[in-house]
């Protein structure tokens, strides 16, 4: 499960990477981007989904990574 969870933070982390460069571009091209409310709320909507899809990600590879650093060790509770 990790290689897993580890894959998935990448791909969302670098599609979360790729969005934030599009909006970037789109808004310096577009004074009026993203035009209307309904386009903004698209937006917005995308955005809270790729931030929270990839820091539950995150969250899961976080519990599921081995560490072989000296002290550091899981605790389950």
């Amino acid at each position: 499960m990790t290689v897993v969870a580890i894959r998935v933070f990448y791909v969302l982390g670098g599609t979360l990477a790729v969005w934030a460069v599009v909006l970037t571009a789109l808004g310096l091209m577009n004074v009026r981007f993203p035009g209307n409310r309904g386009g903004e709320r698209i937006v917005i909507a995308i955005s809270v989904t790729l931030v929270a899809l990839t820091i539950g990600s995150a969250i899961v590879t976080s519990k599921t990574e081995e560490t072989n650093q000296p002290g550091i060790t899981k605790h389950h509770g």
